[in-house]
């Protein structure tokens, strides 16, 4: 679909939407003051509407060596109640997409919130990648579920385990020789982005490391969703200079004005600029 896949090198890369959703800047960014936030409207007019962070839950496909490898799997079906009963659409954006839910091999998550690991198991509790191994961070795991009874986005997870269909991962995880794991902790223990490199080019997934697009410059900025603000601060300025500096391609779970992008200079300010 035109606009929603990336080539890099050999390896093909595909944006896919759960659902859109919106919330108030307050309730999302609480400490940061809402002035900051509105200095980035005019660059960023797709992250605000109707005075709220407008945002979407996202994954991706890659399609790298003739495997197929899916990175989070949404919010779910839902109905969500906190985001106004919002329902889940990633299985048939997949096949809108031309990504085989029974074709995907592998499924990584970025980390264990209730966004990303939503869609892994049917009502009926049989997968809905039928044909894939899941890749569980090892400390988002131990973190998790350490508190099961206030994480119920692990109903989602644990029966993996139990199924025998988990692998744990931790640090630098190679699925394949082109898809990498790539430890960037802080907005949970466990957070990884994954690492796509081939024929002499790169893109990093990032799963949560930023959610508004100003976050590239303003990297000290955290959403009430951080679970560690220092380090997911010091994780975001270090991956973003590196990112910035080597020219790596970016995609992000939670930009809702293009899925691809990079990290370049405008003046003194390191701005999101879409690739598509």
């Amino acid at each position: 679909m035109p606009g929603h896949t990336l080539k890099v090198g050999d390896a093909e890369i595909i944006s896919l939407i759960d659902m859109p959703f919106a919330i108030p800047y307050e309730v999302f960014f609480p400490a940061v003051p809402r002035e900051e936030i509105d200095a980035y409207r005019e660059r960023y007019p797709g992250s605000t509407a109707n005075g709220m962070f407008t945002t979407q839950a996202g994954a991706y496909a890659v399609r790298s060596q003739g495997k197929t490898i899916l990175c989070d799997t949404g919010f779910g079906p839902g109905p969500i109640a906190f985001l106004g009963n919002a329902t889940g659409n990633l299985l048939n954006d997949m096949r809108t997409k031309g990504v085989d839910p029974a074709a995907v091999d592998t499924v990584v998550f970025t980390h264990l919130h209730g966004d990303h690991v939503g869609w892994n198991l049917s009502a009926t509790g049989k997968p809905n990648f039928p044909n894939a191994r899941f890749l569980v961070p090892q400390t988002d795991w131990e973190y998790f579920k350490a508190d099961l009874a206030n994480q119920p986005q692990m109903q989602q997870v644990v029966p993996l385990d139990e199924m025998g269909l988990m692998e744990l991962v931790s640090g630098e995880k190679a699925i394949n020789s082109e898809v990498t794991t790539y430890p960037t902790p802080g907005h949970t223990p466990g957070h990884h982005s994954v690492m796509v490199s081939s024929g002499g080019e790169r893109l990093l997934i990032t799963g949560d490391l930023a959610h508004h697009p100003a976050q590239v410059d303003r990297t000290e900025w955290c959403s009430a969703f951080d679970i560690h603000h220092q380090a997911t601060s010091d994780t975001r300025a270090k991956v973003f200079a590196q990112l910035e500096a080597d020219g790596i391609k970016v995609a992000f779970c939670h930009f809702p004005e293009a899925p691809f992008g990079q990290l370049i200079r405008a003046g003194t300010k390191r701005i999101w600029q879409a690739v598509l």
